[in-house]
């Protein structure tokens, strides 16, 4: 098993969709990012996800979910607070969710030992080939803040990077 992964997990192009790799972007030249970490853009790589997430011994996670609050408002949510089927409905039969990765881990018995999703409300994601929203993107600076907060903590509870 690798030590750390930031996975940020999105559509580039459909708004803010964008937001998780977004954050990694920002995060992957952040000069307080632990030494150690990997950074991935996991874009919307579906189950190829799977060896990166079975292979990881902790995994945060930064993506757009709709939660149904106030577009830019961040949740995070840990280990068995996050629904294996969050009811993310996928656009066609061959599309897969990143709960449905998380699930496969588990059945594989290779799931990580800690994950964290730190997710936005999305604004808008029906903007096909636009930029995050202002909401969303304003919102990158505390999603940050809040990663950099609990890669600090795994580090304090004496689980080295």
């Amino acid at each position: 098993m690798t030590g750390t992964v930031v996975l940020g997990i999105g559509n580039r192009l459909w708004a803010d969709e964008g937001f998780g790799p977004a954050v990694v972007d920002h995060l992957a030249s952040d000069q307080r990012l632990p030494a150690g970490v990997e950074t991935l853009d996991g874009g919307t790589l579906g189950l190829y996800l799977l060896p990166c997430v079975q292979q990881a011994r902790r995994l945060l996670v930064f993506d757009a979910v709709d939660f149904g609050h106030a577009p830019g408002e961040i949740v995070v949510l840990r280990d068995e607070e996050i629904p294996v089927f969050f009811g993310q409905r996928p656009l066609s039969l061959h599309q897969t969710g990143f709960t449905d990765v998380l699930a496969a881990a588990q059945l594989t018995g290779a799931a990580p030992d800690t994950i964290t999703l730190i997710g936005v409300q999305p604004e808008s994601i029906d903007d096909w080939g636009g930029s995050l929203t202002d909401t969303v993107a304003a919102a990158i600076p505390r999603a940050i803040a809040l990663g950099l907060a609990e890669l600090s903590a795994w580090q304090t509870e004496g689980k080295p990077q």
